[in-house]
């Protein structure tokens, strides 16, 4: 279903949102090339190291401390007595190889029934680590973690790692100045800082901020010149966001869609995702984000109020963010930046992007078309931790004749698609054209496929067309099923 596995190591400070990502990816540990999960420290969560205070150890710290756990908050910004912290919202260590070890080792065996490639539970406990976690923004010494980082940073291949911040960038940071430690004062740094730049994409820092100062601190752009940041077009979960506000999924945030297909007593490993007030503490964390206690988000903001919800409502992910875009689907966003992904395209450092049309309002505002197929492929998957490969359903199968089509302005061309479905499932098929996806110098205001619901069907490129300029053509592939799975397919037609 998918394209190559992308390489990546994720770095987590373990906040109830980190939690749920985690149990979330375990769905889709067979589509990518999990090279390491790294416990790391932010702003909102450090365990300290039962000596020193954050300001001994990071005086330009962030964090708001006890004045942001009260409510009403009276203070905003970090907090001037933070600086006598020994630890902070300390997570709970332990709670990664918990999850291999338990609910994830159980649906293990039915995980590789439904599909290829998932890594076994004693191989996810041997790249678990722990990286820099004592305080926030803490690079004073090498870790498990950041060691790790660093032995992919300097692998022999030019493949690209996918670094995933869910937390504070210190661990990844320490990695990167480890290597400089070390490699700085060779005749050849300026050969190796510039391949390293290239092979390695950072998620989760935007513009150089993550949580925690380190990245700008540490001058990791300066260190290494090229190295990108990247952010996606569209935000999945995140606390107070329970969708990108979209009429077609509304529902699948809510407590009777989770309590249907995913919350269900059926798979241990989805009932540990946390839900609004499923009765569940996390130990170590403060208790106005006990939000299984208490079903609400009080984040304390001025002009926000406190937002209250139902039993078993969607708490959040907002974590998630950084590993979706690196999950192809048919699309191929993680092959160019320039192409969509299930969140859209991805934007590097401090690149910024346009809204699109929303054919839902028929107003320009953030929309995402493909969200709706990712919320549907956890609820089949969710099926796949207790059910066999007989019972179970499984995506389509979309083959693209050919992916890159060469053209001349007004010229049409065909494209061409073959389509299955391994469950012998009916599928119904939809040819779509996303005007923001497309390099277009024209005017043209109705760029469509013909025969939308043909596999091989033609795009005819618009006469005012540009040398230089392409047009994305997305097959949209849906199988009819209780829990429907969708593939897409993806043709580029470029302008000569």
């Amino acid at each position: 279903m998918y394209m190559n596995k992308l390489k990546t190591i994720i770095t987590t400070d373990g906040e109830i949102d980190d939690m749920n990502s985690l149990l979330h990816l375990c769905l889709y540990l067979n589509e990518i090339d999990l090279k390491g999960i790294v416990y790391t420290a932010s702003q909102y969560h450090f365990n300290g190291d039962g000596e020193h205070t954050l300001g001994e150890v990071t005086p330009h710290y962030r964090t708001s401390g006890m004045v942001g756990l009260e409510r009403p908050r009276k203070k905003f910004g970090p907090d001037p007595d933070g600086k006598n912290l020994k630890s902070f919202r300390p997570f709970p260590m332990g709670w990664i190889e918990n999850i291999w070890k338990g609910s994830y080792a159980e649906a293990y065996p039915f995980l590789r029934q439904n599909a290829e490639g998932y890594p076994s539970p004693e191989e996810l406990l041997s790249i678990t680590k722990v990286g820099n976690i004592e305080f926030e923004g803490d690079i004073r010494f090498d870790t498990e973690g950041s060691d790790l980082i660093k032995a992919s940073l300097l692998s022999p291949d030019d493949e690209p790692v996918y670094l995933q911040s869910w937390g504070g960038a210190n661990t990844i940071v320490r990695a990167l100045l480890s290597t400089y430690e070390q490699y700085g004062r060779n005749d050849d740094w300026q050969l190796v800082s510039r391949r390293i730049a290239r092979k390695t994409k950072v998620l989760g820092i935007n513009q150089g901020v993550g949580q925690d100062n380190s990245w700008l601190d540490a001058k990791i752009p300066e260190i290494y010149p090229g190295l990108e940041t990247l952010w996606p077009e569209n935000i999945y979960g995140t606390y107070q966001l329970m969708g990108p506000g979209q009429p077609d999924i509304e529902e699948q945030f809510k407590a009777s869609w989770f309590l249907k297909y995913i919350h269900n007593g059926k798979s241990a490993l989805m009932n540990e995702y946390h839900l609004m007030g499923d009765g569940v503490r996390i130990e170590g964390e403060a208790e106005v984000y006990q939000f299984g206690l208490n079903a609400t988000l009080d984040f304390g903001f001025p002009n926000v109020p406190a937002m209250h919800f139902n039993q078993y409502d969607f708490i959040g992910e907002g974590d998630s963010n950084t590993y979706i875009p690196l999950l192809s689907f048919g699309l191929r966003g993680n092959e160019d930046v320039l192409y969509p992904g299930l969140l859209g395209r991805m934007f590097a450092n401090d690149e910024k992007g346009g809204l699109p049309y929303h054919p839902q309002t028929g107003k320009v505002e953030s929309y995402n078309p493909f969200i709706r197929a990712y919320q549907n492929d956890w609820a089949a998957r969710a099926r796949w931790c207790y059910q066999t490969a007989s019972e179970a359903n499984h995506a389509p199968i979309v083959e693209i004749s050919e992916t890159d089509i060469m053209a001349k302005a007004g010229k049409t061309v065909e494209v061409s698609a073959v389509v299955s479905d391994p469950d012998y499932d009916e599928v119904s098929i939809c040819w779509e054209v996303f005007p923001l996806y497309n390099k277009y110098s024209g005017v043209a205001d109705n760029l469509r496929v013909w025969e939308v619901a043909h596999a091989s069907t033609h795009f005819t490129v618009p006469a005012d067309a540009a040398s230089g300029d392409f047009f994305v053509l997305i097959i949209r592939a849906e199988d009819h099923n209780e829990t429907p799975m969708t593939s897409f397919g993806t043709v580029v037609v470029h302008v000569e």
